[in-house]
């Protein structure tokens, strides 16, 4: 079930208004519902195939890397220790969405990339996304949103990651 609010105003093309000038609430609210209902699907996915939320991130992240990727490389992305990556690695080897191999460059490493179930997996969840965006963005406004969402990605690196929250406003 959609995560909604009371007045939302249904889906794209259904005559709803556009985002007003300076409407950064509504613009931060459609936000947070949207990251509800990621949510939603990633755990759904999850469920599907027996996967959690770090494990369907990090199948994407090799993914992303063309399949050539260090564990500890990995970590670093996913924002976890080396050693959490440890668990991770062993679920994915063992339920057989990862191929584990020495580092050609770095003999105390290895690399992962992903077995035929990995690629079916990913593929299959990226499919799902695929067809939401096919559903409300015009095929001529991909190109201008993806570049709108790394914008954005490169935006919350610089104000959220490493930042102190905003102190409370005195009484």
């Amino acid at each position: 079930m959609l995560v909604t609010t009371p007045a939302d105003p249904g889906p794209a093309g259904s005559g709803r208004a556009d985002l007003a000038p300076g409407d950064l609430p509504r613009l931060l609210d459609s936000f947070r519902l949207l990251m509800l209902n990621h949510s939603r699907v990633l755990d759904h996915q999850g469920d599907l195939f027996g996967l959690g939320d770090t494990d369907i991130r990090f199948l994407f992240y090799v993914w992303a890397t063309d399949d050539l990727v260090t564990p500890k490389r990995a970590a670093a992305q996913l924002d976890l220790s080396s050693g959490a990556m440890t668990n991770p690695v062993d679920r994915l080897v063992d339920a057989g969405h990862l191929d584990r191999r020495r580092n050609p460059d770095d003999r105390r490493s290895v690399i992962v990339s992903r077995t035929p179930r990995g690629v079916e997996v990913t593929t299959a969840i990226a499919s799902a996304y695929a067809a939401a965006f096919a559903d409300v963005v015009p095929a001529s406004q991909h190109g201008a949103l993806a570049d709108t969402l790394l914008d954005l990605g490169r935006a919350f690196d610089r104000h959220g990651v490493g930042t102190s929250p905003a102190a409370p406003a005195a009484a």
